[in-house]
């Protein structure tokens, strides 16, 4: 059956940005209504807003939907009373979240920012609240973006557009390492519909001698995946974000795909902070910003094993390249978030943007 992990070097873990200082701009929060977003929370840190994660119930489960959002306004409103924030800054989707955000700033008088990932945009399931979303875009202080395509939608719509496309992440690489094998690729899903969960399967089999780890929950695979599992292939299911990094640190290379064009990659920032070479998806967003240390490929079994293959013949040319590549992302996040902080602060002094 499947091997166990081996546990390395046992020493600090650190969360991202837990270690900056960045003095607050006025009374902003971040709240994001999801169990987990290390984006949410590495902004929120390098804008000085505290993030809030407000989450209930089953993750991913629609028939739960109309319960846990109640669930969750109820508490996003106990945090907005307590804090009586100047600012509010709100992760999208769910689009309930921003519209929540928006009725509270009717009566709290803050001024509110999107964070507008790019699944709400594109993924089907959220394609009935583009109206509200278009709505929500034009009363916000500015919609924050990945990529010029969202900024020209969002534009379109009337909105105020900020990029913030680099997120510089703080992430110990010295810290506990988990790792299985001579090769270890670690594979950052949720088993999402745009993620090719089956050609990954296909090509760790074609790949016997690498091992591979899975993250997320299994559950969440389409059905019948488990039963396809080979034996170089270990489902790790939801784990605490220790062993996560842990887990991105013991890899040899690092996996994240997506069927999506315009879509960015958590598992992406998370590589480069951590000076591990990335196997991503060949779009031209992710091109531009992941353009070393990196291989591209077209989702396909063939291609993925070939990368792997490139990776493992020169792995230390892929490191090289990729704290080359760190370097010169965080020049450019440093410039995106700064300008996003100056919007905000601008914003509690009552400047008009």
């Amino acid at each position: 059956m499947m091997s166990s992990p081996q546990i390395l070097e046992r020493t600090r873990d650190e969360a991202a940005g837990a270690g900056a200082k960045v003095a607050p701009i006025g009374r902003w929060v971040f709240l994001t209504w999801y169990p987990y977003c290390r984006r949410s929370d590495a902004l929120g840190q390098q804008l000085g807003a505290p993030s809030y994660l407000v989450h209930y119930l089953r993750f991913k489960t629609p028939i739960l939907a109309p319960v846990k959002y109640v669930l969750q306004t109820l508490k996003t409103a106990w945090i907005l009373l307590r804090e009586r924030p100047d600012g509010v800054l709100v992760a999208n989707p769910p689009v309930v979240a921003p519209l929540v955000i928006w009725l509270g700033s009717l009566l709290l008088r803050y001024r509110f920012i999107v964070d507008a990932h790019s699944g709400a945009f594109q993924h089907a399931r959220w394609s009935w609240s583009l109206p509200l979303q278009r709505f929500l875009a034009r009363r916000a202080l500015a919609s924050i973006v990945t990529n010029g395509h969202m900024a020209d939608r969002v534009r379109s719509w009337g909105g105020r557009v900020v990029m913030v496309q680099d997120l510089a992440l703080d992430l110990d690489p010295t810290g506990v390492r988990i790792r299985r094998g001579d090769f270890h690729i670690v594979f950052v899903c949720t088993y999402s519909v745009d993620e090719p969960v089956e050609a990954v399967l296909e090509a760790a089999r074609r790949l016997p001698e690498v091992q591979f780890s899975f993250t997320g929950d299994p559950s969440y695979a389409p059905r019948g995946f488990r039963d396809k599992v080979p034996s170089n292939v270990y489902l790790t299911g939801f784990i605490p974000d220790a062993d996560y990094l842990a887990l991105l640190r013991g890899a040899d290379a690092i996996l994240v795909l997506t069927r999506e064009d315009h879509t960015m990659q958590r598992g992406g920032y998370e590589a480069v902070s951590l000076g591990r070479p990335l196997i991503t998806s060949d779009w031209p967003l992710l091109r531009e910003v992941f353009s070393r240390g990196t291989v591209h490929v077209d989702n396909s079994p063939d291609s993925i094993a070939e990368a792997v293959r490139r990776i493992k013949e020169s792995p230390e040319i892929f490191k090289r390249d990729m704290t080359e590549l760190k370097q010169a992302r965080a020049v450019v996040a440093a410039s995106q978030v700064g300008k996003l902080r100056r919007l905000c602060q601008d914003a509690h002094r009552g400047v008009r943007p």
